[in-house]
């Protein structure tokens, strides 16, 4: 399980958590919204969130592996469309322990946003008034 840290990491500020964990983080809350997904449908999301980052392909491939590994998400190899049976894909849901642990880092990182939204706004009426 990965801790966050309030230490003072440069590397961290944006939210205090790496990309790796915002990218498991933000892939719970898609297939939570809208499952399956393939690694496309992924990018595609993470695109439309912010248009400067997406995970670097090797992130969310890795990503994707581990959190099956976890037993957080489930994969299924079938077409990637059913009219046109050329490409195969795996397909990734989230399965019941995934859930679980969508809601409690939901919770966790709850707070932080907060907390970065406040310092966003300060700055913003601070030093853009």
């Amino acid at each position: 399980m990965d801790e966050l840290s309030h230490k003072n990491n440069p590397k961290k500020f944006a939210l205090n958590m790496s990309a790796a964990q915002f990218t498991k983080f933000y892939i719970m809350h898609l297939l939570q919204v809208s499952e399956p997904m393939i690694s496309e449908h992924f990018k595609k999301e993470f695109h439309k969130l912010t248009t400067n980052w997406i995970p670097a392909p090797s992130t969310l491939l890795d990503t994707l592996h581990e959190m099956t590994e976890e037993g957080f998400l489930a994969r299924k190899e079938d077409y990637k469309s059913h009219e046109k049976k050329r490409q195969k894909v795996y397909w990734y849901y989230l399965t019941d322990l995934g859930k679980e642990e969508f809601d409690i880092l939901k919770k966790r990182y709850k707070i932080l946003f907060e907390e970065q939204l406040h310092i966003l706004n300060k700055i913003m009426k601070d030093v853009y008034k």
